[in-house]
């Protein structure tokens, strides 16, 4: 006969709860099309900072922390920022702001370049985003 004691059952109704609570979790830390991650080479914002017309009109990935404020919304390093003005095709900006607002992200989207944002203060833009990903 197989016996189970008291303890091991508690242990394993716990990680039966703990199983169940990650997968209700909903929120989602990714939009578009992951595949695009794989495919495209990560470029440094000091990189476009240095040679923003290099990559105008581009399909670049980018790793920076992402910032969402009325007047100051972008993607931020410690050597630029480039303006973000919709997520769009991949998502709608207001389904993430909140879930996605200060963190690190991975973006792809198409780059333009030349001064831009609010007062002109971003070395460039991306019109579109193919994908976000928190990181």
């Amino acid at each position: 006969m197989l016996y189970i004691s008291l303890k091991e059952v508690t242990k394993f109704k716990i990680l039966i709860f703990i199983g169940f609570l990650i997968s209700c979790n909903k929120e989602k830390t990714e939009f578009g099309n992951a595949e695009l991650s794989q495919r495209i080479n990560l470029i440094e914002i000091t990189d476009l900072t240095e040679n923003s017309s290099d990559f105008d009109n581009d399909t670049l990935k980018i790793i920076g922390d992402l910032h969402l404020e009325l007047e100051n919304k972008g993607i931020f390093s410690k050597s630029g920022k480039i303006w973000i003005d919709s997520f769009k095709p991949a998502t709608e900006l207001d389904t993430v702001w909140k879930k996605m607002n200060g963190k690190t992200v991975e973006i792809i989207g198409l780059y333009k370049s030349g001064k831009t944002g609010h007062l002109g203060l971003y070395n460039g833009e991306f019109k579109e985003i193919y994908y976000i990903k928190v990181n």
